[in-house]
């Protein structure tokens, strides 16, 4: 079932234009990662989405039935605040306050009955690994306990859809990793996720749609499977060990007029426009030549390799 949907948006401050033609649609149970550079527009969309701004044309709209749905987005806010939640970059809990507080304080701020706040802040702590720090100061939290908290507030009223900006900024690898399972956990529950991130390993092992958005439109938007689907066919690998002739393999290549070639260190990643072609007259050379390659992986790309290929084509 659709819950939220962006129609032909544009959005604009000033004489700026932000975002331009966007079209979204976000379904229950999907778990959607949005991927841009800085200044690419993404925190606007993030915004957009939770109903925080207004396009400047096009419309925002949700599908709340139980409230009126479908109806315009951000005019009809009031009705829609307790379905979403957001979550932004940097902590919005209060320091001063235990753990429990925080929630009480955020589950107030919804204007729920002091009874659901308390069943919900059980539920809340059980489910983040918070409950026997529930009195502790969140200032003396780790890192990734506090966006635990950050991300417990924000869940509070038991939202339809959760908005999260860049939940594992300034988090080790580990933590990351265990932020996006949690995220995942969440949900499993119902709870249909947004998450706009630079990790991209993570929204590609965790989400299943992607938005990619690149000066200020929306490139791609689906399943992982559709947006690798244009990439498929001209993508392969040479996999190098420390040593091997990497200058010269890239030397022949571009002799070859092979189109793209990035240089991953012990992995050159080559899109020619004839994968069989250019695969056989590189091993011919390779044989001639007597030069030496650990691997040659033909496979499908990752995100990180298209995201790299769409920013680079329309700079």
């Amino acid at each position: 079932m659709k819950l939220l949907e962006l129609k032909e948006v544009s959005k604009s401050f000033g004489k700026n234009r932000v975002l331009e033609d966007v079209n979204i649609s976000i379904e229950e149970g999907d778990i959607l990662g949005i991927i841009g550079r800085s200044g690419s527009g993404k925190t606007t969309l993030l915004n957009l989405i939770a109903g925080f701004l207004e396009p400047s044309a096009g419309e925002a709209v949700h599908f709340f039935k139980a409230v009126g749905g479908p109806e315009n987005l951000y005019k009809n806010l009031h009705k829609i605040k307790d379905r979403i939640g957001y979550a932004p970059q940097h902590n919005s809990f209060y320091p001063k306050l235990t753990v429990e507080e925080n929630l009480l304080h955020f589950g107030q701020l919804y204007g729920l009955s002091r009874e659901t706040i308390t069943n919900n802040i059980k539920g809340l702590l059980e489910a983040t690994g918070l409950l026997e720090h529930r009195n502790k100061l969140a200032e003396y939290l780790s890192g990734g306990m506090q966006k635990r908290l950050d991300i417990a507030c924000s869940l509070i009223h038991k939202p339809k859809i959760l908005v999260l900006d860049e939940p594992t900024a300034d988090l080790d690898p580990m933590l990351q990793k265990d932020i996006m399972n949690f995220l995942g956990q969440v949900n499993q529950q119902g709870v249909t996720v947004v998450i706009a991130s630079h990790h991209l390993l993570l929204l590609e092992r965790t989400c299943n749609k992607i938005a990619i958005v690149h000066n200020g439109r929306v490139h791609s938007h689906g399943h992982m499977e559709d947006i690798r689907k244009p990439y498929l066919k001209d993508n392969f690998t040479i996999c190098l060990s420390p040593g091997e002739n990497k200058e010269r393999l890239i030397s022949i290549l571009k002799e070859m007029q092979v189109g793209r070639i990035i240089d991953r260190g012990h992995h050159i990643i080559v899109q020619p426009a004839n994968i069989t072609k250019t695969i056989t007259g590189l091993l011919n050379i390779i044989q001639d030549e007597n030069l030496s390659m650990h691997d040659l992986d033909i496979r499908r790309p990752s995100l990180d390799e298209i995201f790299e290929t769409i920013t680079l084509r329309e700079k």
